[in-house]
């Protein structure tokens, strides 16, 4: 069963989505993930069997994006 992580960021621009995917899609165990880039938060939400909010901070904060886990 796929853990939902659901994080605020700055991916509000077809740009920022590509840089975000270029990392994401090559990350083993994610089932699928989406932006909305109509919500002010830009939420990303990721569905994932095996990673943690920690490793997709990481992973897209290296990328130069701004990521943090949405309460």
């Amino acid at each position: 069963m796929a853990n939902v992580l659901v994080f605020r960021t700055n991916i509000n621009s077809s740009q920022r989505v590509h840089q975000a995917a270029c990392r994401l899609c090559m990350l083993r165990g994610i089932c699928r993930w989406s932006v909305d880039l109509e919500d002010h938060d830009c939420v990303l939400r990721i569905e994932a069997e095996s990673l943690t909010e920690s490793e997709i901070i990481r992973i897209l904060t290296r990328t130069g994006l701004e990521c943090s886990v949405l309460d």
